[in-house]
């Protein structure tokens, strides 16, 4: 019993001993080579004075990692001398873990210098690596884009850098639009997108389907269109009539056409409903093309055919509710 006691008492010691044991890092191979090259900045994408950097990079090893690169580097950018962090990202591992060629990119929407000495770093993860080693690049003049259309210029830039990782990756990133410009093929987009988030709206020319903000502006309405529809007749024949008709019970020439008009709606539903047998809903649509016909003729108001549309369509939802419940 003893001996058991002793046992069960030194198992849970060494257990207690594991868990409380610092986490170790990890060890991986160092990189055979690290680099950022033809870095571009361009500015007024989004908001005014924004700063957006397009990093091209090449993290090579002998033997790919098991693990990915956004697990093992860390990409940043840092003030002129260095000591402060502006952003920091890791890389999309679409194609081979992400290692060899690809792209990162930051967006900083303000506080960002133009033509200033910039320091872009890549860090190895101290999770990975026990001693990371960093590589710092700095940027020049050069490096800032000068194009008149900035949209244009990041569009160029992506289309060289798809067409570089086309070849590295032996996959089609681009391919032509409907109206035949080079744009991001499926794997282009579905690789981008996550390399460079918000492209599709800094650059929506670069996509097949593109999101556009529609630019709304109140309609003026007027009643235009229905006095040129009841001025059809002026000056012929049947205003001529129309005219005498209303004399004859002293109204409007206008009014005595809208009575008019009303009438022979009710005659051509009444007509339905008993020579023909239709149903009153359906009486009603004969009644109301009819209706229409008139009023596009200018026989009848174009707002008197409206309320009447307003007060069938009310009544019929008050006879629907109450045959329901």
């Amino acid at each position: 019993m003893r001996r058991l006691i002793l046992i069960v008492t030194v198992v849970f010691l060494a257990a207690a001993a594991g868990v409380m044991m610092p986490e170790t890092a990890y060890a991986m191979d160092e990189p055979e080579g690290v680099s950022l090259y033809d870095i571009m900045i361009f500015h007024d994408l989004l908001y005014e004075d924004d700063f957006t950097a397009i990093v091209p990079y090449h993290i090579s090893f002998e033997t790919t990692p098991d693990d990915a690169i956004n697990q093992t580097f860390i990409f940043s950018v840092l003030s002129e001398n260095g000591t402060t962090q502006l952003g920091a990202v890791t890389a999309h591992p679409r194609y081979y873990g992400g290692y060899g060629k690809g792209v990162v990119m930051f967006y900083l929407q303000s506080g960002m210098v133009w033509n200033r000495p910039y320091i872009f770093r890549v860090q190895q993860n101290p999770v990975y690596y026990p001693s990371p080693q960093k590589w710092d690049f700095t940027i020049g003049n050069n490096q800032y884009s000068t194009d008149a259309d900035q949209s244009q210029g990041l569009r160029a830039k992506i289309i060289d850098s798809a067409t570089e990782l086309s070849t590295e990756w032996n996959v089609d990133l681009l391919s032509s639009g409907d109206s035949g410009q080079t744009v991001l093929s499926t794997y282009g987009e579905l690789y981008y997108l996550n390399a460079v988030p918000g492209l599709q709206i800094m650059c929506p020319e670069l996509f097949s389907v593109q999101i556009e903000t529609p630019d709304y502006t109140k309609r003026a309405w007027s009643y235009t269109l229905a006095e040129v529809l009841r001025t059809k007749y002026a000056g012929t024949l049947i205003e001529d009539f129309m005219t005498g008709y209303a004399g004859l019970f002293s109204m409007e020439t206008n009014t005595a056409m809208d009575i008019g008009s009303i009438f022979v709606f009710a005659i051509v539903i009444i007509i339905s409903a008993w020579k023909f047998k239709a149903s009153l809903l359906a009486a009603f649509t004969d009644g109301y093309t009819v209706l229409l016909l008139l009023m596009l003729e200018g026989f009848i108001s174009m707002i008197i055919v409206g309320f009447i549309a307003f007060l069938s369509t009310l009544l019929g939802g008050i006879i629907l509710f109450f045959n329901r419940s």
